[in-house]
C-alpha cells in the first residue's frame, strides 16, 4: 500500500513537471500580498490578504481571506475568498465565489459569481451576461447582457440589456431606477415588488413556487403513531447519521490529523482558502489531462503499459479527491465544535469530549446546509475551507517526508 501511495505521488509530480511547459504562469504567495507591478503572464496569487493594484497581461487566479482587486487584468479573473472587492478593469470574464463579494469596476465580458452577500454597485459595468447566486443579491450597476439569478433576497435597481431570468427567489424587488430591456421571468413563493418608475420593455412572467405543505411531512403509521416521513427529512437524517459515524471513527483512528487541521485553519486561514480553491478546481483539470494522456499512450503499443498506469493513477486520484471532499465536513465540524467549547473547562484531550465537540459542530453545519438558497452557498464555502485545510495538512506531510528523504 505504501509503495502504491508513493507511486501515485511520484507519478503526479512527474506529470506536472512534464506538463509545466504547457502552462506558463507565475505563483505568488504571502500572508499579506501586494501586487503593484505589471506581470506579462498568468498570475496565481494566494494569501490571507491580497491587494492588487497593478496590471496582469493574462489571467489572474486569486484566493485568500480578503481580496482587494483594483488593477487591470487583460484575461480572466478567477477568485475565491471570504471578502472580495473588485474595483478594477477586467478585460475578459470573471468567475468568483466567496462570503461577501462587491463589484464596483468594469468587466468587458461575462460574470459568474456565487456567495453569501453579492453586490453590483452603482457605476459598475458588465459588458456581457451576469449569472449570480447567493443568499442576498443586490444589482445596481449596468449589465449589457442577460441577468440570470437565484437567491433568498434579490434587488434589481440597475440596467439589464437582454432581460432577467430568476430561477428561484425568496423575495424579489425591482427598484424605481431599474431598466430591463426584455422580459422579466421569475419564480418565487410571492409576486415581485415592482416600484413605480421601473422600466420593463418586455413581458413580466411569474411562476409561483408552491409553499411546503406541513401536512406532507407527517405520515400516520397506525399503532406506531405519527412520524416524519418526508423524503427530504429522511435523507437529511441519513446524511447526518452517516457523517456522525464516519467522524467519530476518524476521531478515534486519526486524532493527530484533526489537530493539525485545526492548527492550520487557525494560523493560516488565507492559505487554506487558497489551497482549497486550487484543489477544488485544479484537480479535476489535472485528472482530465491525465486521462487524455492515458488514451494517447494506449493508442501506441509501446506506451500501452504507461497508459494503463496513467488511467489507474487518475482513478486513484479521483477517488482520493472525492474522499477528501466528503470528509472535509467532519474536520470542519470538529473545528467549529472545539471553538465553541474552547472557553469551557472540559478536557478536550479526552475522546468523549472530542465527540461532543464534533456533534455540536456537525449539528450546526447540517442545519445551515439545510437552509434554502443560503445552504448551497454555505456548503460550497464549507467544502472550500475544509478541503483547503486538508490540502495544507497533506502538503505539510509531503514536504516533511521529502526533507526526511534528503537527510
Amino acid at each position: 500500500m505504501r509503495k502504491l501511495v508513493i507511486f501515485i505521488i511520484v507519478a503526479t509530480l512527474v506529470f506536472f513537471v512534464f506538463a509545466a511547459p504547457l502552462f506558463g504562469f507565475t505563483v505568488k504567495g504571502e500572508e499579506t500580498l501586494n501586487l503593484t507591478e505589471t506581470e506579462n503572464d498568468d498570475v496565481y496569487a494566494m494569501g490571507n490578504t491580497i491587494n492588487f493594484s497593478g496590471e496582469v497581461n493574462g489571467d489572474l487566479v486569486a484566493a485568500g481571506g480578503q481580496l482587494n482587486i483594483n488593477g487591470t487584468v487583460t484575461g480572466d479573473l478567477i477568485a475565491a475568498g471570504g471578502m472580495i472587492e473588485i474595483g478594477g478593469n477586467i478585460k475578459d470574464d470573471i468567475r468568483v465565489a466567496g462570503g461577501t463579494i462587491t463589484i464596483k469596476g468594469s468587466v468587458d465580458d461575462d460574470v459568474i459569481m456565487a456567495g453569501g452577500q453579492l453586490v453590483i454597485e452603482k457605476g459598475a459595468k458588465i459588458g456581457g451576461d451576469l449569472a449570480i447566486s447567493g443568499g442576498s443579491v443586490i444589482i445596481n450597476g449596468d449589465i449589457a447582457g442577460k441577468i440570470t439569478a437565484s437567491a433568498g433576497e434579490i434587488t434589481i435597481a440597475g440596467k439589464a440589456g437582454n432581460g432577467v431570468e430568476i430561477g428561484g427567489a425568496g423575495t424579489l424587488t425591482i427598484g424605481s431606477t431599474a431598466e430591463i430591456n426584455g422580459d422579466l421571468s421569475y419564480s418565487s413563493e410571492s409576486e415581485a415588488k415592482i416600484a413605480e418608475g421601473a422600466t420593463i420593455s418586455g413581458n413580466v412572467k411569474f411562476k409561483e413556487i408552491p409553499k411546503p405543505d406541513k401536512k406532507s411531512f407527517a405520515m400516520p403509521l397506525g399503532i406506531f403513531g405519527t412520524v416524519l416521513g418526508a423524503t427530504y427529512i429522511g435523507s437529511r437524517v441519513v446524511s447526518f447519521l452517516s457523517m456522525f459515524i464516519v467522524g467519530i471513527i476518524m476521531l478515534l483512528a486519526i486524532p493527530v490529523i484533526f489537530k493539525k487541521f485545526n492548527n492550520r485553519m487557525r494560523t493560516s486561514f488565507g492559505f487554506c482558502v487558497a489551497g482549497g480553491a486550487i484543489t477544488l478546481f485544479g484537480v479535476p483539470v489535472a485528472i482530465l489531462i491525465l486521462g487524455l494522456i492515458g488514451i494517447l499512450l494506449l493508442i501506441t503499443i509501446v506506451g500501452a503499459g504507461l497508459g494503463i498506469l496513467a488511467f489507474a493513477t487518475s482513478v486513484v486520484i479521483t477517488t482520493l479527491y472525492f474522499v477528501l471532499i466528503y470528509t472535509s465536513t467532519a474536520f470542519l465540524s470538529f473545528l467549529l465544535g472545539e471553538v465553541i467549547l474552547a472557553k469551557s473547562k472540559l478536557n478536550m484531550q479526552k475522546y468523549g469530549w472530542k465527540v461532543l465537540a464534533y456533534l455540536i459542530g456537525l449539528v450546526i453545519i447540517m442545519i445551515v446546509y439545510a437552509i434554502p438558497f443560503l445552504g448551497g452557498v454555505a456548503k460550497f464555502a464549507g467544502v472550500l475551507f475544509g478541503l483547503g485545510g486538508l490540502t495544507m495538512v497533506l502538503k505539510d506531510y509531503i514536504w516533511n517526508a521529502a526533507k526526511r528523504v534528503e537527510k
